[in-house]
């Protein structure tokens, strides 16, 4: 009698072992999977290319860009995004290459007007203070005469302010929001949040 019942524990106790590697195992699974759906579909890495968003990003750096971020809100001033450029009529943002991806920061905001004067930003005729101590512009470029922004529409500018790589260049034009991947929110070496100029330069100097 003793060994049928040290038996059935034995038999017991593997059952239970096989049943907790299993739940273990589907776990694990499932972790994967969820890690799998959120950096295809809602992460991608890409890198910065040129000198527009220094000192903030340099070229060559990689960062992380949230893809879900403006499913149910739009981008708001002051974010940087990035985006793919004007495409002729019919032509699918998914064929082009990564490398045409660029990345700036919102300044305005669909329907508002902008223009900028004497190096300074106005949003529909009152300055804008800004979040973080960019140089000052010396050209507004097309800026210089007040831009009206349409409802899709985003008017963005280069960190490096005096790289005119952004929509006060004629050839740049504006950001439409059917060309907006996504929220920039890390970058990867350093590891860290992404910020503006004096965030990055204090992190330099620490």
């Amino acid at each position: 009698m003793n060994l049928r019942f040290e038996e059935e524990q034995k038999r017991e106790r593997r059952i239970k072992i096989i049943k907790e590697s299993l739940r273990f195992l589907i776990e694990v699974i499932i972790v994967i999977f969820i890690a799998w759906l959120i950096i295809t579909f809602a992460l991608k890495k890409i890198s910065m290319i040129g000198s527009s968003m220094e000192t903030t990003l340099y070229n060559g750096e990689d960062v992380i860009v949230n893809k879900s971020s403006f499913l149910i809100f739009s981008p708001r001033r002051q974010q940087v995004i990035a985006f793919y450029p004007e495409t002729e009529e019919g032509e699918d943002t998914d064929e082009l290459d990564d490398t045409v991806i660029q990345i700036r920061r919102v300044v305005g905001l669909p329907g508002e007007k902008i223009k900028i004067k004497e190096g300074q930003i106005y949003i529909n005729g009152k300055v804008l203070k800004e979040k973080y101590p960019f140089e000052v512009m010396h050209s507004a470029g097309r800026a210089v005469n007040e831009i009206q922004l349409a409802e899709d529409e985003y008017f963005v500018l280069s960190d490096n302010r005096n790289d005119m790589d952004d929509s006060r260049n004629t050839s740049f034009t504006k950001v439409r929001k059917k060309n907006i991947i996504g929220r920039v929110i890390l970058r990867l070496n350093p590891f860290s949040l992404l910020g503006g100029p004096e965030q990055e330069e204090q992190k330099k100097q620490e």
